[in-house]
Formats: structure tokens, sequence, C-alpha cells
């Protein structure tokens, strides 16, 4: 029976890319909620611009506009601060899938000599299956002359 020396490391290195996969789809999921975030404050400003128009026809007082305006000022500045959020997400989205990446290379070198070594294995396991055969063959062929020579007398 084919035992892999190295299973122990392959199982680690498995453990590790699974751990990775999930670390890698939670900040993914997070990125996707930040630009949720982002797109959200979006729609607020352009919501309050078409407000502010719409009031400004309507007639608005001087301290209304200044109000709107202070309103879409915050409203900008959260907006630039969310983009940060969002771009330090994504660095560490792509991080995170670099080192996913590395991970599933070393798995998947350990996998190839697995395999090898297991091709190997059945090589050899045939070679002696048909070192075997052909003893078997030689004996019977052996005993049979034997036989037709009259027993070795």
């Amino acid at each position: 029976m084919y035992t892999f020396k190295l299973q122990t490391v392959l199982d680690h290195r498995q453990f590790i890319e699974d751990n990775l996969k999930k670390e890698h789809a939670r900040i993914r999921q997070q990125v996707v909620t930040e630009q949720q975030k982002l797109e959200s404050l979006k729609r607020k400003e352009m919501e309050t611009h078409a407000a502010l128009k719409l009031e400004q026809e309507k007639g608005l007082s001087s301290a209304q506009v200044v109000a709107y305006h202070a309103y879409l000022k915050r409203l900008s500045d959260h907006m630039r601060t969310q983009k940060t959020v969002v771009c330090e997400s994504r660095k560490t989205e792509a991080k995170k899938q670099d080192e996913l990446l590395e991970a599933m290379k070393k798995r998947q070198i350990l996998e190839k000599l697995k395999d090898q070594e297991h091709d190997r294995f059945n090589q050899m396991v045939l070679e002696k299956e048909m070192k075997f055969i052909d003893e078997i063959a030689v004996n019977q062929f052996v005993r049979k002359q034997i036989e037709e020579n009259g027993g070795g007398q």
C-alpha cells in the first residue's frame, strides 16, 4: 500500500489554503459592503442636489441654502473618507488574494509530487508482478521440459 511521506505537510497546506479562502471571501464581502456604502452616499448627494434645486425654484431662504450646502459639504467629506476605506479594503483584498495564490501553488507542488511518487510506486509494483509472472512461466516451462525428457533420468 502506498503512503505519501509528506501527507501531513500536504494536509497542513490544504488547511492553510482553506483558511485563506475563507479570509479572502470575508474581505471580498467587506469590499462590496464598503462600496455599497459609498454608492449610497453618492445617491444621497444627488438626491440632496435635486432637492436643493427644487426648493430653490420654489423660493428658499438664505439660511436654508446655507444649511443645504453645509450638509452637502459634510456628505462630500464623508464620501472622501469612504473612498479611502474602499481603497484600503481593495488593497487588503489584493494582498490576501496574493497570499491565497501562493498557498495554492505550494499545495499544488506537493500534490504533483504525491502523484509522481504514486505513479513510480505503481510502476514498481507492476514490474515486480511482471517478474513474478515471468518466474512462474519459466518454472512451468522447466517442469514441462523435465517431464518431456523422462523425468530427469
